[in-house]
Parts: C-alpha cells; structure tokens; sequence
C-alpha cells in the first residue's frame, strides 16, 4: 500500500524508495494512484498519479505492483458520459499494466465536494465491468469514527481539518454506501482500506465479508488496530476466522530527505510488525499499546500469502500506454507538480532506452 504524493524529483523519489524498501525488509510493493485528494477540504487534481504509478510499477518489476485511480470530469451533470468515461479509463488501465484501481473517491470531503456518493449509479458500468472480470478495487471509505466528534477528535485529525460537521456526509452514510454497492454487485472483489475503519464493530466487520470477495487492508492510520486491541479477545476471533481475508498495508510514502526521514518511513512498518508479531508495549505516535503477536501462520497469511493468491504475478506492462500519456502531459500546462516537466523527461528518456 504505497503512495508517491510527495513532490519529489522522480529520480530522487525511485532511489529513496529502494532505501525505504531495502531498510523496511519489503519483497514486493504495489503503488497506488491517487489523482483526486483533500488538501484543506480541498479537491486536488494530480495529472501526473497514473503515468508515475505505472513508470514506478515498471522501475520496481518484477516485484512491484500499481493501481490506477479513475480521474474525475470538473462536472458530474452529465452521468450517462461520466460513466461512460470511467467505464472507458477502466478498460484501458486495466489493458496497460495496472493490476486493479485505487478509489479514493470514499473520502468525506470528496464525496461532499463531488455530491457524488460511492453508490451513484455513475459508477455502475465501472462496477460491472471490474465484478465480470474479477479485477481489484481497494477503495478508502470515510475515516476515523473520531472525525465526526470535536469533543473526542485526536489533536493530529483537528489540525489536518479532518474533523466534519453536519454539512458532511456521515460515517454511517458513507459506510451504508458500500453496502448498497455490494447489493448491486454481491461478486465484486473489493478490498477496503484501514479496515474500512470499522474497528468499533465486529457485526459490521462481518456484514462486509459476508460477500464472498471482499477483504480487508489494515494500513494504518493506526487509529483501528489501537481499538481492536483494546478489545482484543472479541477481534481475535475474527482475524482467526477470516484469516483469508485480511492482508498487510501500510500506506508507505517516498518521504523527503530531511532530518525525519527514517523516523516517518519506519513508524508504520515499524508498528505494525510490532502490534503483529509481540505481546510487549509500545508507543505509536502517542499512544500507548500492546502488541497481540499473532501466530506464525496467521502472519504469513497476512503478510504475503493472502496478497500473492489477489493479484499473482504483476500483470505485463504496455510501454506505449505510458509513452502515449507522457508525451500528452508535456503539452498540458500548469501541472500540480512543480517536477511534472522534467518528471515526463525522465520517464521518456528512460523508455527510448528500452528501445
């Protein structure tokens, strides 16, 4: 579960994320796109997320994975053409390389932002074309439940403004909104992200891997694991019983070199494997846990064999669909990347190599 958000050269990002890789012991990675995000209950638009994901996916083969993200028209009005046009990026993302697509689209200030909920029938086509073809789709779906409470709300959601009020979709609608995809398409292989932040209820847990292909990615955030183990002896018998269904993520990032380099690379790998595989104390950011140390064979499941029999080997690459794309973000102007220009130089120069 690896992002590349930060505005780092591409070069310079390829080598800080080998010394990430090599330093967190990582085998295999899978970067995911993320073209639509919140900055300040903003929408940010990122042209360029695609085109990396998948050069990435090329620099990292053969151990190294991308999703796409669908990319949004500035105007929703017209669904029949915004589906159609989902439905057609879905085609050829999936035809070029990536290995499954990455919605973002679940987050609160999107959702808000867009008026678009996740079970819009704008996504139908989409939907039915990826549940038909057994494709991916690790979705991220509202956000801690703390976010909709001021009283309760960590420091850290309150300064980052992912705290919402009534203006706000809320967790409960948004969450309600998987289900009714899920309805329509029972089949459909989805993978929620941080557990779908549904730490606070096993019954809700259940309902969502009552569909024989859902899963969940337990990235941290942190906030679920710390409330599973509070609880522990309920969750437990839930990991044991879907020990199938659960897999490792960590939303990883290519960080910058500064002075906190290694301590921001390590802290999620680091606390997972800790949460993981002891049953001392530790410290996450600022919060105190201890760990529930799994079984060997449990781990393993989570760590590697439940992620390899999801996606097996990385699908082949289509070198012209990066060229094709490449060379039409030259000629856009105003990129959100200020290494946008020279980004798409590099990722040409090192294809004409291959030549």
């Amino acid at each position: 579960h690896v992002h590349y958000k930060f505005d780092i050269p591409l070069p310079e990002m390829v080598e800080i994320f080998r010394e990430e890789f090599s330093a967190t012991g990582t085998e295999k990675e899978c970067f995911l796109s993320l073209p639509h995000y919140d900055q300040e209950k903003k929408v940010i638009f990122d042209e360029m997320q695609n085109v990396k994901g998948l050069f990435l996916k090329w620099a990292f083969s053969p151990n190294a994975y991308a999703f796409a993200g669908l990319e949004h028209p500035t105007d929703h009005t017209d669904e029949k053409a915004v589906a159609e046009q989902f439905l057609s990026q879905a085609k050829e993302y999936l035809s070029a390389g990536f290995d499954g697509i990455k919605m973002l689209d679940g987050y609160p200030s999107l959702v808000k932002t867009w008026n678009l909920p996740v079970d819009s029938p704008v996504y139908d086509l989409f939907y039915a074309f990826m549940e038909k073809n057994g494709y991916p789709i690790l979705m991220h779906i509202a956000n801690p439940k703390e976010c909709w409470d001021i009283v309760n709300a960590m420091p850290h959601l309150i300064e980052q403004g992912r705290v919402y009020d009534s203006t706000y979709p809320t967790k409960e609608e948004l969450t309600e909104q998987v289900f009714h995809v899920m309805e329509k398409f029972p089949n459909l292989r989805l993978i929620l992200a941080h557990f779908g932040f549904m730490s606070h209820s096993v019954a809700e847990a259940e309902r969502f891997l009552s569909y024989p292909n859902t899963l969940f990615d337990i990235a941290p955030g942190g906030e679920q694991l710390l409330h599973m183990q509070k609880s522990w002896g309920k969750w437990l018998p839930f990991w044991e019983k879907y020990a199938d269904r659960i897999f490792y993520g960590t939303d990883f990032y290519a960080f910058p070199k500064d002075e906190q380099w290694e301590i921001s690379f390590r802290r999620r790998p680091d606390f997972l494997r800790q949460f993981i595989e002891t049953d001392e104390a530790h410290t996450y950011v600022d919060d105190s846990f201890q760990g529930v140390k799994l079984s060997p064979s449990l781990r393993d499941k989570i760590y590697r064999q439940n992620f390899m029999r999801l996606l097996g080997s990385p699908k082949p690459i289509d070198f012209a669909f990066i060229r094709k794309h490449a060379k039409r973000l030259q000629s856009v102007k105003n990129k959100l990347s200020i290494n946008a220009d020279n980004d798409l130089s590099y990722i040409l120069k090192q294809l004409s190599k291959m030549e």
